[in-house]
């Protein structure tokens, strides 16, 4: 029996399952859980509306409006730089303390990181206090992720870039649904994603942790809301549903 308010992890019978291509599409399947779609394919991973539909979300959401826009928004999605900048210096510059100190650091530690960055690089008070409550900010998701199983006791996150990753995954399905991309087009987009994820991320767990940070960090904004409990609800599907991908494709291929 389902636990409650878990989702169904689903999958196309004529999808992907095993290789590359499957790996690369599980790294985007907490959005198609939370969205109650296929995580497996892109050809039928979309019932919510019609092509004319889906470019008009596209538009206003994204200003993707055809092919080339299409690409360049993939292209920012699947580079080595994440979207939320601030975010992403402050999780460098712990990650670069733990490996000079060669354990996790405390939040002392990681303040002084980054009051050391902030002297070496002439930035003012303002950007120190901006920095201070993106750490904060990462902090209190992470004691809450903890606290709901989406980090083990002491864990944390190293990298919050699986969060574009993952939606790199579905704007390569929503190109084909909006009839701007053919689906191998949108598959080599895919491919890239897993093979970015695999760069970046040790294990399925670490991919997830990463993805939800993302996700609350844009979205959430301290209120553990929907935004939150979207991804854990998906983390803990994929996690523990026997026909998940995560139960059954090896990280490292």
């Amino acid at each position: 029996m389902r636990q409650q308010n878990v989702p169904a992890v689903l999958a196309e019978p004529y999808g992907h399952f095993h290789g590359p291509m499957a790996h690369a599409f599980a790294c985007g399947a907490q959005m198609a859980v939370t969205n109650e779609a296929p995580w497996n394919t892109i050809a039928r991973s979309c019932s919510c509306c019609g092509p004319v539909e889906k470019r008009e979300m596209l538009r206003e959401s994204w200003g993707v409006t055809d092919l080339a826009s299409w690409r360049g928004q993939l292209e920012a999605l699947l580079g080595d730089d994440s979207s939320d900048r601030t975010a992403t210096l402050v999780l460098g510059l712990r990650r670069q303390a733990a490996q000079w100190y060669g354990s996790a650091v405390d939040a002392t530690t990681w303040r002084g990181a980054v009051e050391q960055w902030c002297r070496q690089n002439r930035q003012g008070d303002g950007v120190y206090q901006r920095l201070l409550s993106r750490a904060g900010a990462v902090l209190d998701y992470e004691r809450r992720f903890v606290a709901d199983g989406l980090l083990p006791p002491g864990g944390f996150v190293t990298h919050m870039i699986a969060y574009d990753f993952g939606r790199a995954v579905n704007m390569a399905r929503w190109g084909v649904h909006a009839e701007f991309a053919d689906p191998r087009t949108a598959e080599w987009y895919v491919l890239r994603a897993g093979e970015q994820a695999r760069r970046h991320y040790a294990s399925w767990a670490d991919l997830s942790a990463g993805y939800a940070l993302g996700r609350v960090l844009r979205f959430d904004d301290g209120e553990f809301g929907p935004y939150y409990t979207g991804p854990l609800a998906a983390h803990h599907a994929l996690m523990s549903d026997p026909q998940s991908p995560w139960r059954n494709i090896p990280w490292n291929l």
